[in-house]
């Protein structure tokens, strides 16, 4: 294991103790780091936490992330994130779960609040966040994984009560 301390470190360090002997930087007069130092510093903190790196691990990593992502490959990756959390979440449940589920009745006035408060919190969310691709992603999120849960379980009650078979949101 590698045991020598970061310029970067002693940099921190120091500064709140004797400020006058640390460089500080501003934008006039910046003196860029040149990018093979920044490279070495990279491998020598990941080395210090025991990882096998080297420079041309840094240098690849940071070529296939400079590249911008087109549309579709946004939309490909947000899909497999997706499936990724639903597969997650169906594997932790296990026989005994599902069974104790379907046995399990909800009183149709808590399912009418829990889509009440799903209601207002979303239409909340959606007025006054900022980041509006972040609401939408977690309201997909949540309808798909939680909601849908309870929009059968209503559906099921509703085949129940009228004798009509059941039918299942996708």
């Amino acid at each position: 294991m590698n045991h020598e301390v970061t310029v970067r470190c002693l940099c921190a360090a120091w500064r709140p103790l004797w400020p006058e002997c640390v460089l500080q930087r501003d934008f006039e007069g910046f003196e860029e780091l040149e990018e093979e130092a920044v490279v070495h510093e990279i491998v020598s903190l990941g080395n210090s936490m025991g990882l096998e790196v080297d420079d041309d691990d840094v240098e690849e990593l940071v070529e296939e992330h400079s590249k911008e992502l087109s549309t579709e490959e946004l939309l490909e990756l947000h899909k497999e994130q997706n499936e990724t959390l639903k597969r997650s979440l169906t594997s932790e449940e296990s026989g005994e779960e599902e069974d104790k589920e379907e046995s399990r009745i909800i009183p149709a006035k808590d399912l009418k609040d829990a889509f009440f408060c799903w209601s207002k919190l979303s239409k909340l969310a959606e007025d006054y966040h900022p980041d509006v691709g972040s609401v939408q992603k977690a309201i997909s999120v949540f309808n798909d994984n939680v909601m849908n849960y309870f929009w059968k379980a209503l559906l099921q009650k509703a085949s129940e009560s009228t004798g009509k078979p059941k039918q299942t949101q996708n």
